[in-house]
């Protein structure tokens, strides 16, 4: 097998290529999908070029040049596509729920899009069983709700087509 990579550097920046790309699957942030593309690129380069001092140096080179070039501007169109989505418990603040156990200061729950949430009061008074409140925000694995909504510029869950 090390032979194999020894006498066929291509096929060692194709392993490399592959593994970046891997990595990047999981982060989602286009900085090692840069680099696989950089390994691509030497991988194509050494069939000609065998100075492995020289590859490497490609290789960073590539690397840095789509890194500060090209992925800005991919993260900035990713972004534009997307910029006043709303996701996670952010997405929840504003939204109505019901009260199932009276919600106090201390404890509380809720039926919060389906899901019960354990919750607690905003502004410190008692809501009873069957109260249709609103999320104020969210703490951890609690709903911190009150009796009106919070103020907010644009309706909840609504903004650009994200359904609540």
């Amino acid at each position: 097998m090390w032979d194999a990579l020894v006498t066929n550097p291509w096929l060692f920046w194709l392993i490399v290529m592959l593994a970046l790309a891997a990595v990047e699957m999981l982060t989602l942030d286009f900085l090692f999908l840069m680099m696989s593309l950089a390994a691509l690129v030497t991988a194509g380069v050494s069939l000609v070029v065998e100075n492995v001092t020289l590859q490497v140096v490609l290789f960073a080179v590539v690397s840095v040049l789509l890194i500060f070039l090209i992925r800005p501007m991919a993260l900035r169109r990713l972004n534009r596509s997307t910029p006043s989505t709303r996701s996670n418990a952010e997405r929840l603040i504003g939204l109505p729920c019901t009260v199932l156990e009276p919600v106090t200061q201390r404890s509380g729950l809720v039926r919060l899009e389906g899901d019960i949430w354990t919750a607690r009061t905003a502004d410190g008074a008692t809501l009873p069983e069957g109260a249709d409140v609103h999320v104020h925000r969210i703490d951890g694995a609690t709903a911190v709700v009150g009796a009106t909504a919070p103020a907010s510029p644009e309706a909840p869950g609504h903004a650009r087509g994200v359904r609540p």
